[in-house]
């Protein structure tokens, strides 16, 4: 990651405003961040922390010394922030990241832990974190040793916060309550928290400027549509964001760059996980088009499979250079998905969520090597879904 203005005076910010809520005493304090995606959330936030560390042993106006944390984040995303701050902090030890099993329960969480929790898992009165156990002690009992017996405050991180607000928003709320840390940090580039103690801001504009995502995104560009060879529309929606693709490698050889630029195809999509028939019925279009007129497969590796009951050509997907040009997908991407060099997205739904579209462009955003490239490299990406033509910047 470059070394960049807007990233550390969010850090500074994030930094500050967690030891002012602090020294205030309380509990259940917010701070939301608010960053687009791209912008490097997760590091500026694990730098706040690591600056939090060291602040609060130097400062002299601290009305605490040390600090624990508990990172909180949906889905698998837990396990990503886990492995990055693992690998980012194995040298300085300013932060030891740990896991429920991993962590010495009646020690609570030390100080400059953090522990690493699955959102959905502790909505489930049953998950093994949230009951008592001969063997265990819950993540409630743990959390009232650490601040009670121990006198740590803890620090909450609520990472993509917007999956907060779910069906489930009031049992998550429930867990907060009895967990009741000092200060909640909200990360999103869609937050939904209303009247935050504090509110930290990186602009797009400044990411932007900074070279770290592209400039803007082109939502149905103008496209032809060809119905003289008996195309259905969705093949002709296939075929031009293909063509979309094309032109973009094409404009990545013609600057010397070995970028193999990636179409995300994204299938029909509602609340659940499994295939629905509209998901089946495009699956086997997409396939079959690709197949037949492109001659892209999985069994060549051109073509990436992201199902919950199907997945092909996952491992190293996200290099520049690998290989596949297409990636079919359901939901799983539009969360905590890094893939520079996806450029194009085709999306086989209304989208009714400005969040949810907010969320789901934004992979489509990252310049690789976060750079801008001369030419047509760096001005644009392009998506293809059910709204009228416009722009987001």
């Amino acid at each position: 990651m470059k070394t960049l203005a807007y990233q550390q005076r969010a850090v500074a910010e994030l930094t500050d405003k967690t030891i002012r809520l602090l020294n205030l005493g309380g509990h259940r304090r917010k701070i939301v961040f608010e960053a687009p995606t791209g912008a490097g959330k997760t590091v500026m936030a694990c730098q706040a922390l690591a600056n939090l560390v060291d602040e609060l042993k130097n400062r002299g106006d601290s009305r605490y010394e040390e600090v624990a944390f508990i990172w909180f984040a949906p889905r698998k995303l837990h396990l990503q922030s886990y492995a990055s701050l693992k690998g980012a902090f194995s040298e300085t030890r300013k932060l030891s990241p740990v896991m429920f099993d991993e962590l010495e329960q009646s020690e609570g969480i030390r100080p400059g832990e953090i522990l690493f929790v699955n959102w959905e898992s502790v909505n489930k009165d049953n998950n093994v974190m949230v009951r008592e156990s001969e063997s265990s002690a819950s993540l409630y009992e743990i959390a009232r040793l650490t601040q009670e017996e121990f006198g740590l405050p803890i620090v909450a991180i609520i990472d993509e916060e917007h999956m907060f607000w779910s069906k489930t928003a009031d049992k998550s709320a429930a867990v907060l309550d009895r967990i009741n840390p000092a200060v909640e940090l909200r990360i999103s580039a869609t937050p939904k928290t209303l009247r935050p103690d504090e509110t930290v801001k990186v602009y797009r504009q400044d990411v932007v400027a900074a070279e770290m995502i592209k400039k803007e995104v082109v939502l149905n560009p103008d496209i032809e549509l060809d119905f003289s060879e008996e195309r259905t529309l969705n093949q002709n929606l296939i075929k031009a964001a293909l063509s979309k693709r094309n032109q973009l490698a094409e404009a990545y050889k013609e600057s010397g760059m070995n970028i193999n630029p990636l179409l995300l195809i994204q299938l029909p999509n509602d609340t659940k996980e499994t295939m629905t028939a509209d998901d089946t019925a495009i699956a086997e279009l997409v396939k079959t088009y690709l197949r037949v007129a492109c001659d892209i497969t999985e069994e060549n590796g051109l073509l990436a499979v992201w199902l919950a009951n199907e997945k092909a050509n996952l491992p190293n997907l996200e290099r520049p250079d690998n290989m596949a040009q297409v990636l079919l997908f359901k939901e799983a991407i539009a969360l905590g998905w890094d893939c520079p060099r996806a450029a194009v997205l085709l999306i086989f739904r209304k989208l009714q969520s400005d969040q949810f579209t907010i969320q789901t462009v934004g992979r489509i955003l990252r310049m690789p090597e976060q750079k801008h490239y001369p030419g047509r490299c760096s001005t644009s990406a392009t998506s293809i879904q059910t709204l009228p033509k416009t722009r987001y910047r």
